[in-house]
């Protein structure tokens, strides 16, 4: 049964003022109230603490919840390639990492679980880059380009880079051809060649 130190501090205290009490006897009861009040503090203490972490547990919980779920909305609006989705993605971003809220490691991992590099995504998609200025720089599809379809040239360019005679000048050929064209997997590439050459990197999910 658990003691309600307080009232029990209270009550000695109260005893201490009867008529009939003795010095001697005052001075046991203050002392058992000082116990009490000591005893009744730390409790309290002890409950706010445990509050306080149940609070900020929770708190914790609930960011995390709500960085998953902004980073997972960016992310999906960057993917898109819809160019009013895109740029809203993209500003709420800016807005996020103004803030002092950067949710940009959430968003690029979020990207690349759904097979996306995270540097293309960021870059506009070709339809929101205007066609009729000339000086306009060339649009970045490279994120428009299938994965499946990226991860075959890549493959097929990365050998015949690593290869001799007419092969490897056709495969730079067609590696500038598509970078002038705005799809650069140069990055892809150059991944392809290093698990040909030095194997598949060990950190990477095996698929």
């Amino acid at each position: 049964m658990s003691i309600d130190h307080r009232a029990e501090a209270e009550r000695r205290l109260l005893m201490a003022w009867e008529e009939d009490s003795t010095p001697e006897r005052n001075a046991h009861l203050v002392a058992e109230a000082q116990v009490h009040a000591t005893l009744a503090r730390d409790e309290e203490q002890a409950a706010r603490t445990a509050d306080m972490r149940d609070a900020l547990r929770l708190l914790r919980g609930r960011e995390y919840d709500v960085r998953k779920l902004v980073s997972t909305h960016i992310a999906k609006a960057l993917a898109s390639r819809e160019p009013n989705r895109w740029k809203a993605g993209r500003e709420l971003a800016q807005a996020l990492d103004m803030a002092d809220c950067n949710m940009g490691e959430a968003i690029d991992a979020r990207l690349s679980d759904d097979g996306w590099d995270p540097r293309s995504a960021w870059k506009a998609p070709a339809s929101a880059v205007r066609s009729d200025d000339p000086w306009a720089a060339t649009p970045d599809i490279t994120a428009e380009v299938p994965e499946p379809v990226r991860r075959v040239l890549a493959d097929y360019l990365a050998a015949a880079l690593l290869s001799k005679g007419d092969a490897q000048g056709v495969a730079q050929t067609i590696t500038f051809a598509l970078k002038h064209a705005g799809a650069d997997l140069t990055g892809d590439i150059e991944k392809r060649i290093t698990e040909l050459t030095l194997g598949r990197d060990p950190s990477d999910p095996p698929f």
